[in-house]
């Protein structure tokens, strides 16, 4: 089981982490630090900072228990610790979500999955994505995402596989006489509407499906989770 003294040499280690990084290494830490499968903040204080003296410099004391707090209060925020629910004051324990992240590589996909808001996805869309997403593959997800879209758009309508990207946007959306038009709002609303889809296809899709483009984490979510927005709109939309 790991110990905090082993992971980090001194303060300046683990404060010199973000409090996501530490939460791992508090996962890692915890069984060592468990009692009846709960814990304590001071369980990992107490692991360099021994109540009889010797460990870390004491001058060090206040930082790191305030990184630690920040560490398990991203725990929290996450669902993967809580309150112990039969006890009373502070005693945490992990939830069962937790408890399945197993080893680094478990804890590695968590934080990249985590990335991608699955909630704000549309199911069958988190379903074709997510997988992608955690493993790696983000110009892949996000061309997926946006194919999604295109399919959508082309099944609401009932046109043909030959009608694709912005030119099945355009006549989608077309003004005075696309299926999926908004006619509730005013002209130039409208061919906005036929630029917002026609231009997502051209920025997102079209680019990923040619060549293979460099999408960062946070760049691909935010792009997934627009592909999204724009999906709901298809499936929400009443034809014309």
């Amino acid at each position: 089981m790991a110990h905090l003294g082993d992971v980090f040499a001194g303060p300046a280690e683990l404060l010199g982490i973000e409090p996501e990084e530490l939460a791992g290494v508090l996962l890692e830490v915890i069984p060592s630090v468990t009692q009846r499968g709960m814990f304590v903040w001071q369980n990992f204080t107490e692991q360099v900072f021994p109540p009889g003296g010797g460990g870390w410099p004491r001058s060090g004391f206040s930082d790191v228990a305030q990184a630690i707090a920040e560490a398990l209060n991203w725990l929290m925020s996450q669902g993967l610790v809580i309150y112990e629910p039969e006890q009373t004051g502070e005693w945490m324990r992990l939830t069962r979500r937790a408890q399945s992240i197993k080893t680094k590589v478990d804890w590695q996909a968590y934080r990249k999955g985590g990335a991608l808001p699955v909630a704000l996805l549309q199911p069958h869309l988190a379903e074709k994505v997510h997988h992608l997403f955690v493993r790696g593959d983000h110009d892949i997800a996000v061309f997926q995402a946006f194919k999604e879209v295109e399919v959508g758009v082309r099944t609401a309508c009932g046109y043909s596989d030959a009608l694709v990207g912005r030119a099945l946007m355009q006549k989608a959306f077309a003004i005075h006489d696309g299926p999926l038009r908004n006619m509730e709002i005013i002209a130039s609303e409208r061919e906005a509407e036929v630029f917002l889809f026609a231009g997502a296809i051209g920025h997102a899709k079209n680019p990923t499906s040619h060549r293979d483009v460099a999408l960062d984490r946070d760049e691909a979510a935010r792009l997934i989770v627009f592909a999204s927005h724009l999906l709901a709109i298809v499936e929400t939309r009443p034809l014309r």
